[in-house]
């Protein structure tokens, strides 16, 4: 059985995506902790066994990962990748070079959801994506939250946890301090 692990960047308020202007492409305050934290977040993609993703993130990485070098890229191109979306005008997928390595999950989202997990043994990452993990979560299919927070509170923007329909209890995993930066990674498992 597949593990989700929902995988975000925020700031300490839970904005993954900040207010219009320089603050909304997160590089005011967020690269510090991200470029300090490289390293990990290399070894969470090069672990995973698939990536999963929803539309935005999709059409976001899509432009640019398949066209970069490198171990970074490599774990984002050569391993399996879903979209899952409910915009029905998105009907394929593509992946530069590596269109062999993604796929779209078309239909009821948990029923597709729940066969991957069933599919897949490992890892199941999921970048931002904070349409998918509300639904997701909402729906009792994340096992993980692995958040890196940074020192920054922006009071307004997108929340990564906006949309959530009830409680979900949490236990402590990990930590990781980014000292340079002030940043913080934490990891929680999803009680069920």
């Amino acid at each position: 059985m597949g593990k989700i692990i929902a995988s975000v960047s925020c700031t300490l308020d839970g904005v993954f995506t900040g207010p219009q202007g320089d603050e909304n492409n997160m590089v005011s305050w967020a690269l510090p902790g991200i470029m300090e934290s490289v390293n990990d977040n290399l070894a969470m993609f090069q672990n995973a066994d698939a990536i999963l993703m929803g539309r935005v993130t999709y059409e976001g990485f899509a432009g640019f990962w398949p066209f970069q070098e490198g171990e970074f890229a490599d774990a984002m191109n050569k391993t399996p990748k879903y979209v899952a979306t409910r915009n029905r005008e998105l009907t394929e997928v593509q992946w530069g070079e590596y269109g062999d390595t993604i796929s779209l999950l078309a239909g009821d989202l948990n029923q597709r959801i729940a066969g991957l997990k069933s599919e897949i043994r490992g890892d199941i990452v999921v970048p931002a994506s904070a349409g998918l993990v509300q639904s997701l979560l909402n729906a009792g299919f994340v096992d993980e939250i692995n958040m890196l927070i940074h020192p920054v509170i922006l009071g307004s923007g997108k929340k990564y946890m906006e949309s959530i329909a009830a409680r979900n209890d949490l236990k402590l995993l990990s930590t990781q301090l980014y000292e340079t930066s002030g940043s913080m990674r934490l990891r929680y498992e999803v009680i069920k």
